[in-house]
């Protein structure tokens, strides 16, 4: 066949093989996709032997390592990528490029590498130029573990069908339950496998299966932020307290798009590996998103955009004080459900951003590092 027959014949098998997936037949997709890669990977080779040109070699070196990425073949996309870049792809192709071989290493990372996890088990990946073979930036990972900790007893909470906990700490009973325990950090991508209430002899709630079912709720609502399915979450977590903290935590967990790009979570359910690849960065995600009480605010006085340093905070009144340039202080009032993540930036230069209410004093709506 020539090169155009081989990459037409390629993308009619790929098609019908998507059309399986989504239909849930995974083996059979898989056997497709395979079919498929080995076809287009022909047609690559082909088109780099004639040496017909670019950008046609490095286009067909990418599609044919993207069906290997359908069929978990890492190892072969790894390789095809490779030998596009080493050509001479035009730049928007060779960023593509780039972005895919990120894709296979994020998806490597996720394999478990003969690790065994239980239902009340859960593997946190982070990877990134932060992150070496072993070797990480201790804020960058302390601080998610921190968030993690946080969403679980968060859950937890709401699960119980406890009223959101404005102050004070998480009961003993479910900080002994729900506690995570990590195991030694893997190297290369810094992955833990994360057990909740490994210790202890759990508690029972009514309505429930305990760590399980915490693990799994955690795992489809983080999804939904980095799809940006608002809507959906909406529907899960129709608490507006809830609600706004869990996208805040999320945004917490979610990757810099600097010194972490990639986050993980993976668990085995009925046998089967389900991942979620947090790629969407904290940027993208705000703490408010469809928060009806902001969205009224925003209608009722100017949105505002400050940065300087948290200097002062009144737990009883949810109100903390921003020093801005030139020494002028704002005082920003703290929703409900916010208080979370803004205790995280304690001391700290932050970029607030939130509605006027009066002169120098505005509700917040979303907190980042500055």
């Amino acid at each position: 066949m020539t090169i155009q027959e081989l990459h037409i014949k390629a993308i009619e098998i790929a098609d019908v093989a998507f059309i399986k997936k989504f239909n849930g037949s995974l083996d059979e997709a898989n056997g497709l996709f395979k079919e498929a890669f080995e076809l287009e990977k022909a047609a690559a080779f082909s088109a780099k032997e004639q040496n017909i040109g670019e950008p046609s070699i490095s286009v067909l070196f990418k599609s044919a390592a993207a069906l290997a990425l359908n069929f978990n073949a890492f190892s072969e996309a790894e390789k095809l990528i490779c030998f596009a870049l080493y050509g001479q792809p035009p730049f928007e192709i060779a960023e593509e490029l780039r972005n895919l071989l990120e894709d296979v290493y994020f998806q490597r990372h996720l394999q478990l590498q003969g690790i065994s996890l239980n239902s009340t088990e859960l593997q946190l990946v982070i990877a990134g130029r932060g992150i070496g073979y072993g070797m990480a930036k201790s804020d960058l990972v302390f601080d998610r573990i921190n968030t993690f900790e946080k969403l679980t007893f968060r859950t937890v909470e709401r699960k119980a069908g406890k009223k959101f906990r404005a102050s004070g700490d998480v009961s003993k009973v479910i900080k002994m339950s729900f506690q995570p325990y990590l195991s030694v950090p893997r190297a290369a991508s810094f992955a833990f496998t994360i057990r909740l209430g490994g210790l202890t002899q759990q508690m029972k709630m009514e309505g429930f299966d305990n760590s399980t079912e915490i693990i799994e709720d955690i795992i489809e609502n983080i999804g939904l932020v980095n799809n940006a399915d608002f809507e959906t979450l909406k529907t899960k977590i129709p608490d507006d307290t809830y609600f706004k903290n869990f996208v805040g935590l999320s945004k917490e967990l979610a990757p810099d798009g600097d010194e972490v790009n990639l986050v993980g979570l993976t668990i085995i359910r009925e046998g089967k590996q389900k991942d979620v690849r947090f790629t969407r960065i904290r940027n993208e995600i705000s703490s408010t998103t469809f928060d009806r009480d902001n969205q009224l605010k925003d209608t009722q006085g100017k949105n505002i955009e400050l940065i300087g340093r948290l200097f002062a905070a009144n737990e009883d009144t949810n109100n903390i004080k921003l020093k801005v340039e030139g020494g002028i202080n704002y005082s920003v009032t703290v929703p409900e459900g916010l208080g979370d993540i803004v205790k995280k930036y304690w001391g700290e230069q932050v970029k607030i951003k939130g509605t006027e209410l009066k002169p120098k004093a505005i509700s917040l709506t979303d907190i980042d590092p500055a």
